[in-house]
């Protein structure tokens, strides 16, 4: 597999999620969810990517993960960051 297949499942994973978690017109609603509280929508995308790391931390050492595998959370965090480094950038204009 390449890069490019790579970000491509990773748009697949962003549209799927945004179906259920987003708006339309807004795929980013839950993410911008976190400003409620006072926390900046891209520091809030990064808490959900280190929810997944934890994760990852747990299957690398043995543990058997029981809701989603190694590969969904790898992409998962991709998508985070993404949208952490999208909300940025927002922010910044």
């Amino acid at each position: 597999m390449s890069f490019k297949d790579i970000l491509k499942d990773v748009q697949a994973m962003h549209d799927k999620k945004s179906k259920d978690y987003g708006r339309p017109g807004d795929p980013y609603y839950n993410i911008r969810g976190s400003e409620d509280f006072g926390i900046p929508s891209w520091v809030g995308a990064t808490l959900r990517a280190n929810d997944k790391m934890k994760r990852l931390q747990l299957a690398a050492r043995g543990s058997e993960l029981a809701n989603e595998g190694i590969e969904d959370s790898l992409i998962d965090i991709i998508t985070y960051m993404t949208t952490a480094l999208d909300e940025f950038r927002r922010t910044q204009t």
